[in-house]
């Protein structure tokens, strides 16, 4: 998913590494805890897909961080009620747009899905990580517009 974003480079990593600042824009995080600056983190991602509600305490964990134009996070957790174990893969990559001064954002994400929530079907799972990411999209940009 690539998405074009109103301000330039710099400003946008500079919000991307505030974790606690951009975690406000990804729906359903909370608690984010920073363990170690750009390294490890930990948070709860909360979310309603059908009929299940999860709360999915989640270690995050920096890879491989080129600044000011790359990072990719790895996330695990398990929901203690359903047993649903979720494993997300992001890759980031921000570019400057040809003509603007904005930035172009390429979210890339490996998600894995397993027990009881994995029974609901790839595509329901795939249309509310498509939800997220457009709220995501949008939260951001308007608080780029706000800086």
């Amino acid at each position: 998913m690539s998405m074009t974003l109103p301000a330039a480079p710099a400003d946008v990593w500079n919000t991307l590494t505030e974790v606690a600042r951009v975690s406000q824009c990804i729906p359903g995080c909370e608690d984010v805890e920073e363990i170690e600056r750009l390294s490890s983190y930990k948070a709860i991602m909360k979310q309603k897909i059908g009929p299940f509600k999860i709360e999915v305490p989640a270690d995050i964990i920096v890879e491989s961080l080129t600044e000011p134009s790359h990072v990719r996070t790895r996330a695990s957790g398990r929901d203690k009620f359903t047993g649903t174990r979720l494993a997300v893969v992001l890759d980031v990559r921000l570019m400057p747009q040809e003509e603007g001064g904005g930035s172009t954002l390429d979210l890339q994400a490996e998600v894995d899905v397993q027990g009881r929530l994995a029974s609901l079907g790839f595509g329901i799972i795939k249309r509310r990580a498509d939800q997220n990411f457009e709220e995501f999209e949008q939260r951001l940009k308007t608080m780029l517009e706000a800086c």
